[in-house]
């Protein structure tokens, strides 16, 4: 800046210089050609210093910051950013306290129902036991019933033959009843043997039958057991169950007979 006014200011001074020195000349020869020739006085030029200031483009300064209106401005910023940050960890703590109380509700039914559960065995278990106490005490009151009976009555039919005889005796009367009855199959052969294990109850009625060892022939062994539920009732064995109960249950309540073919023509 001070290089350009320098310039300036001497190119003022020149300028002025030279149309002081033009008007001069011209104002000494015009005096020259109508007045006697006198000795010039020598006139002085006064120059003066012309600003260009105001022509210069002045620069524009950046507008003074307010500090305060900065400070007040980072103050709300960053209150607003500590309001984000705290929503945001409010957000989060809420999350965290309803995940948690959904798996405080989810354990508390998983236990109330292990709770249940473990109840319901428990007193399944304890019935069970009941069930079981009182089955092995009535079994155990039977059996000790019909143990002192037998004892009682057994003594007195070890002395007598009568009982061995009317066990053989009714033997042969169930075999004979059955086989009076028994159709033997077209298939069926001299030789083959079908073993046969038959339950009775005191009334002579059977109550099961089943091939203990069979014959080899199905339609054989089937004829053998609908024989015997043809008869279905045996009174040798109700007789024999009323007067001696002892050997009926001993000797007669399950029974196993032999039926062979034996007759067949060839």
């Amino acid at each position: 800046m001070s290089v350009n006014k320098g310039f300036y200011a001497l190119a003022i001074i020149i300028s002025l210089l030279l149309h002081g020195a033009l008007i001069a000349a011209i104002t000494y020869g015009w005096e020259a050609s109508s007045m006697p020739e006198r000795k010039a006085m020598p006139k002085f030029v006064q120059a003066k210093l012309v600003t260009i200031e105001a022509a210069t483009p002045q620069k524009k300064l950046p507008k003074k910051v307010d500090k305060i209106q900065q400070r007040a401005q980072r103050e709300a910023e960053q209150k607003r950013k500590a309001e984000v940050e705290r929503k945001r960890r409010a957000a989060l703590e809420q999350k965290k306290k309803l995940e948690a109380e959904k798996k405080r509700k989810a354990k508390a039914e998983a236990d109330r129902k292990a709770k249940q559960e473990k109840a319901r065995r428990e007193k399944e278990r304890k019935e069970k036991e009941r069930k079981e106490k009182e089955l092995k005490e009535q079994l155990a009151k039977e059996r000790q019933s019909s143990f002192d009976e037998a004892l009682e009555e057994e003594q007195e039919l070890l002395d007598a033959n009568e009982g061995q005889q009317a066990v053989m005796s009714v033997g042969q009367a169930i075999q004979q009843r059955i086989e009076s009855v028994w159709s033997r199959p077209p298939s069926a052969r001299n030789g083959m043997l079908t073993k046969v294990k038959i339950n009775f109850v005191p009334t002579g009625r059977v109550v099961a039958t089943n091939i203990v060892e069979g014959s080899g022939n199905a339609a054989l062994d089937r004829s053998v057991l609908t024989a015997i539920r043809r008869v279905e009732v045996f009174p040798e064995v109700a007789e024999l169950a009323r007067e001696e109960p002892v050997i009926f249950e001993r000797e007669v309540r399950t029974t196993i007979l032999n039926f062979k073919v034996e007759d067949l023509r060839q």
